[in-house]
């Protein structure tokens, strides 16, 4: 695959990776991933390695463990000089573009003089431009936690929002349409389009809300209990609206010459329980519905036809999968493995196992714990900060229902052991990454009130009298 290859993701939130027809569910209709998947690659065995969103996508833009790298938590920001996708690319030739929701930079000050918002909430701050990641034009939407159909954003250095009229996903796909329409620079395209849903809250426009819940074959582990399934089906509305705006978007890169060939990747950043397990719009815990994800390489022509494949790939292998299929060089401090090889149906020998951890968590609820784990190909093993743990058999039991921590302790003393090994491979501090590979902050616009600024000297001096005092 040529170097100037225009690559495009598009990266949803809170998509579990068992809710599309390719993947088995007989709940919804998403023939546009499916399509996606037959032409190219469909990972089955696809991971968030921390279903949460902010830590999330610091892994993805990072290619570092969350444990490890330049996002730790869910109020955390991207380090301003962190390297990410978007300066390698940019390094590279690339010119980079983020379009609809980023979550790594929010700062609770950063309001605008002048905007108010109903109900006033930090997540409608600015994003300065030193948390974003190193993206040159800036189409970011303020997080909609109180509705998709309230959505607006800051274009570039504006102060200034911009409302949008309609559901989040169609109005961002419609910016990203006309995006590409008018893109007229000389470098290649790296463009990132982030709708919000299917995350909640639950809504969507009216014309997809026909899935008769009482219908819904639910999984195994589902607690049939209200309102579980009308959710459930607003759940997979939201989806199918998503497969069709990805089919919008797709019809479109195929209208433009210079964007035809492009490399075209679809994955979310965690799943949802909804309703398994007996939580709902809740991921943060280790369990399949939580950390599967979709995750759909598509490029005719150069990613060959290969449909699902059952390689252990997760969120950490995406910027050295991408570097890979671009023949780049991927950093040494990446933690993640690069599938290209794979993605092009040459032999592979991939991770037999995922890292995956809860690191950081919003804490909103006692039921959100901290925790670490890893997925072999056919047990899962997690030990939480309070000691409790968990062990399954995937090739038996799917559904995670039934815990052999006590039953199996020969096996659960050797996936500790390869928990413990991975976790030593990847605890290296983070911040040799900036000092060895750090890139320039971008110029940021400061839109809070003034603030005091730390004086070095004055500081020195203060410790020195406190000192002579003692």
């Amino acid at each position: 695959m040529p170097a100037k290859s225009n690559i495009i993701y598009i990266l949803s939130d809170e998509h579990r990776g068992q809710a599309m027809t390719h993947a088995g569910d007989v709940n919804l209709q998403t023939p546009v991933m499916d399509r996606m998947a037959g032409e190219g690659v469909s990972f089955s065995r696809a991971y968030a390695n921390c279903p949460m969103c902010t830590p999330s996508r610091g892994t993805i833009f990072s290619g570092r463990h969350a444990h490890a790298g330049p996002v730790q938590s869910f109020f955390d920001v991207v380090k301003p000089s962190s390297p990410t996708t978007a300066t390698i690319l940019r390094e590279a030739g690339y010119h980079t573009v983020n379009i609809g929701k980023w979550h790594l930079g929010y700062v609770r000050d950063q309001k605008p003089e002048g905007v108010s918002f109903d109900p006033p909430e930090y997540w409608h701050n600015r994003v300065p431009e030193c948390f974003r990641g190193g993206f040159q034009d800036w189409y970011s939407d303020i997080l909609p936690i109180s509705g998709h159909f309230k959505n607006y954003y800051y274009e570039g250095d504006s102060k200034t929002p911009t409302q949008l009229p309609g559901y989040h996903t169609d109005d961002f796909t419609d910016l990203a349409i006309e995006y590409l329409k008018n893109y007229n620079r000389d470098e290649p395209l790296f463009m990132v389009l982030s709708p919000h849903p299917p995350h909640f809250p639950l809504e969507v426009p009216e014309k997809w809300l026909r899935w008769k819940y009482e219908e819904l074959v639910v999984r195994e582990n589902f607690a049939d209990v209200a309102p579980y399934r009308e959710w459930l089906a607003v759940y997979y509305g939201m989806i199918e609206n998503l497969d069709w705006n990805i089919g919008r978007l797709l019809d479109a890169v195929q209208d433009l010459p210079r964007f035809k060939d492009s490399l075209v990747v679809y994955f979310s950043d965690h799943g949802d329980f909804m309703g398994s397990h007996g939580r709902s719009k809740r991921k943060v815990h280790p369990h399949e519905e939580s950390i599967s994800i979709p995750a759909i390489f598509h490029r005719p022509g150069h990613i060959p036809p290969q449909g699902q494949v059952d390689e252990m790939f997760s969120l950490v292998d995406m910027l050295p999968t991408t570097l890979g299929l671009l023949g780049l060089e991927v950093p040494d401090y990446v933690q993640g493995t690069d599938f290209s090889p794979a993605l092009r149906g040459e032999s592979f020998d991939g991770p037999d196992d995922v890292l995956i951890e809860m690191i950081g968590v919003a804490r909103w609820n006692l039921d959100m714990p901290d925790w670490r784990g890893i997925v072999s190909r056919d047990w899962k093993y997690v030990f939480y900060e309070d000691s409790r743990e968990l062990l399954f058999n995937l090739a038996e039991d799917p559904y995670e229902l039934d815990n052999l921590v006590e039953s199996h302790p020969d096996k659960k003393a050797e996936m500790r052991i390869l928990l413990l090994k991975r976790l030593d491979e990847t605890r290296e501090s983070y911040f040799h990454v900036l000092i060895e590979n750090g890139v320039p902050p971008e110029p940021t616009i400061n839109v809070g009130p003034p603030q005091e600024t730390y004086q070095p000297k004055a500081a020195e001096s203060l410790y020195q009298s406190r000192k002579r005092k003692l």
